[in-house]
């Protein structure tokens, strides 16, 4: 942060709630929070970017971030993931010291802490536990990101949107049969993660709401025709 204003309490300095240390002993928990630079960042803040040549370990204490990579040669953003608390990113950096690979901007107040590489690498070996943990995160994140290049390649960007809202949508519990969206993403969010334009998004999105397959209700987005919705999705 640019100034001296804080978002957090020192009290929630901890990295307990860290999925990767599930395996991790209490003392060293402790150790590792002693060896972290604890960092706060304002929303819409770049904490790493491609091609850095930082390599330190992030752990998400508090707030949420996106890692977002480019469209070749057109600058166009594609999210590749949300980074919520619990979470760790800059792995892949840590390990084999090479440079960044994606850009990682904070989407709220977040709280991080950095852990250097030599001390993350130490962990790997002291702690077999937490290496496979690892491992089970990268298969993860691979199959993950085959699914998202095969959507990217073999959907055209309107079938991309509508997938992407079918993802993210659960059972409405205040109606008989409807869907909802809540606190439904703006375009450009929207946009980034299913590489699109801003305004196919917009288009897309008002076309479905003028054919009343979905309607706006405050922040949230209600899909009204489900099936229909699945069948854009498919053609």
């Amino acid at each position: 942060m640019a100034d001296n204003a804080s978002y957090f309490d020192k009290s929630e300095q901890s990295l307990a709630s860290m999925s990767l240390l599930a395996e991790a002993s209490p003392i060293q928990i402790t150790e590792l929070e002693k060896k972290c630079r604890w960092q706060e960042y304002a929303a819409d803040e770049i904490v790493v970017d491609i091609n850095d040549e930082t390599t330190d370990v992030y752990f998400v204490v508090k707030g949420k971030l996106r890692a977002m990579d480019f469209l070749s040669e057109e600058e166009e953003e594609v999210a590749l993931a949300e980074l919520l608390p619990g979470y760790s990113f800059g792995e892949l950096s840590a390990i084999d010291l090479k440079v960044r690979s994606a850009r990682v901007t904070t989407l709220e107040p977040t709280l991080l802490a950095s852990l250097p590489s030599k001390d993350f690498r130490k962990l790997l070996i002291d702690c077999p536990g937490i290496s496979l943990a690892l491992l089970k995160t990268f298969a993860g994140f691979i199959r993950t990101l085959n699914t998202r290049i095969t959507e990217l390649s073999t959907m055209s960007p309107h079938q991309r949107i509508y997938h992407e809202l079918l993802r993210i949508s659960e059972p409405d519990t205040q109606s008989d049969g409807a869907w909802i969206i809540l606190n439904a993403p703006h375009h450009a969010e929207l946009a980034a993660w299913v590489g699109a334009e801003k305004q196919t998004v917009a288009e897309a999105i008002g076309a479905l709401a003028r054919d009343g397959v979905i309607e706006r209700k405050h922040k949230s987005l209600r899909i009204n025709d489900r099936a229909r919705l699945q069948r854009l999705a498919s053609q």
